[in-house]
């Protein structure tokens, strides 16, 4: 049950994924004795749509596969979420610049949720407590002003409890990003390097045969001074190192329904101390930002989900 459950986790946390950077992933650091080659793959979908007064359309899936044998573990996720919405929006008679009136309503519509993710990773267990891992990903979030954002880790595992209920396990390396956002009306953005310390916490926590809690927190501290980042607090180039601070946390229950099917309830969050420029998602021909206005996406972002989930291998 303890696999089956880190499995769940893993294909929780690529949703829309909203923010800034990779979402946490709990990765189990003792590799379990095993003879034969163990495939593992599940996947995920979901879509809603609404209609009438409201309207909108929206779409998610996820797929993790792993592959282990012996010592060596290779990991492959990855997820898209898409979503459209359509708003009331007056139409104005401004034949009489003085008495603007309202003559009619129609609709705007507009992209409201479009990111995609897809990440590998490779672990190598020296020990049943140790091993040593390197991942690479790539992903964009238009919403969140990236239209890519992606690099590499490297770095130590090491497990610090494991038993037939809990399993806790701790992370430090470095991470290389890149990050390309979305251009500003008027102006040029440019693309930006970070390199970062990384230090993560993973546990997951089995209460019965069929159901168990994952919970993980990754930290990435910019250890580099950031020269073409935007300041959000200025709107200027240039972001000292430590300043640009960014936390993945997420928690997430998983039930077995019957055989290969469960439902899992999960909660994200990401925090960016430094988020990225935005557009919005429309402009009216023409226009452009004032010389000194500059909107940058929040920094914070949460997901909260309800999911079924299907274990094919």
């Amino acid at each position: 049950m303890v696999s089956r459950v880190a499995a769940v986790a893993a294909v929780l946390l690529t949703s829309t994924l909203a923010a800034a950077q990779a979402d946490p992933k709990f990765e189990l650091g003792k590799p379990e004795p095993v003879k034969a080659v163990e495939w593992k793959a599940q996947a995920k979908a979901g879509a809603l749509i609404s209609t009438g007064n409201s309207q909108a359309k929206s779409a998610a899936a996820g797929l993790v596969a792993s592959r282990k044998e012996g010592a060596n573990k290779i990991a492959l996720e990855g997820g898209l979420a898409y979503g459209r919405t359509s708003a009331s929006q007056p139409t104005v008679d401004t034949t009489m610049p003085m008495m603007p009136v309202i003559t009619g309503l129609g609709r705007q519509t507009v992209t409201t949720t479009n990111n995609w993710v897809a990440k590998g990773r490779y672990d190598r267990f020296f020990t049943p407590n140790n091993s040593g891992y390197a991942s690479a990903q790539g992903a964009g979030d238009k919403i969140a002003g990236k239209t890519f954002f992606g690099g590499g880790q490297i770095g130590y595992s090491r497990q610090l409890v494991a038993n037939t209920l809990n399993l806790v396990v701790a992370e430090a390396g470095y991470d290389f990003s890149y990050e390309s956002y979305v251009q500003q009306p008027g102006k040029t953005i440019d693309a930006v390097s970070i390199h970062s310390a990384r230090l993560f916490a993973g546990e997951m926590l089995k209460l019965s045969a069929a159901t168990g809690i994952t919970a993980s927190l990754e930290a990435l501290f910019n250890v580099n001074k950031e020269g073409k980042a935007l300041n959000h607090t200025n709107g200027t180039p240039g972001v000292d190192a430590f300043k640009d601070t960014r936390l993945n946390a997420k928690i997430a229950l998983t039930t077995m329904l019957y055989k290969r099917l469960s439902i899992g309830f999960g909660f994200t969050l990401k925090y960016d101390q430094n988020p990225a420029p935005i557009s919005p998602p429309t402009l009216p021909m023409g226009l452009t930002y004032a010389p000194a206005f500059q909107p940058f996406a929040k920094s914070s972002d949460t997901l909260t989900e309800a999911t079924f989930i299907y274990a094919f291998l």
